[in-house]
């Protein structure tokens, strides 16, 4: 068996390939992934929105379509509100606690 890894030789990794410290990595996937989740809402939020408005626009004065428009409107509209808020929470948190989540620097583990 020794033989055999011998004759491998070394393995680099490719170029741009995730390479350090595990708890690095995971926690910088934790911190992407609230970032994408964050902006992601907050797009969808806004195309629900303005499809919302458009169907208000040409609705045609019917009063259920109005209304439906209206209610779709308000909870777009309120999404984008908790997406806003979760994101003040997140950066209050980074504030008070003087930890980074979401600007980089973040570990799982205290060092």
């Amino acid at each position: 068996m020794q033989k055999l890894l011998a004759q491998l030789g070394t393995i680099t990794p490719p170029s741009g390939a995730v390479t350090g410290d595990p708890e690095t990595i995971i926690a910088g996937i934790i911190r992407n992934g609230i970032s994408l989740l964050l902006i992601a809402a907050f797009v969808i939020a806004l195309i629900w929105t303005i499809i919302a408005g458009l169907s208000f626009i040409f609705s045609g004065g019917d009063e259920k379509g109005v209304a439906s428009s209206w209610a779709r409107i308000y909870w777009g509209l309120i999404g984008m509100v908790v997406v806003v808020g979760s994101f003040a929470i997140i950066k209050l948190v980074e504030t008070f606690f003087g930890i980074t989540v979401l600007s980089g620097g973040f570990h799982l583990t205290s060092p």
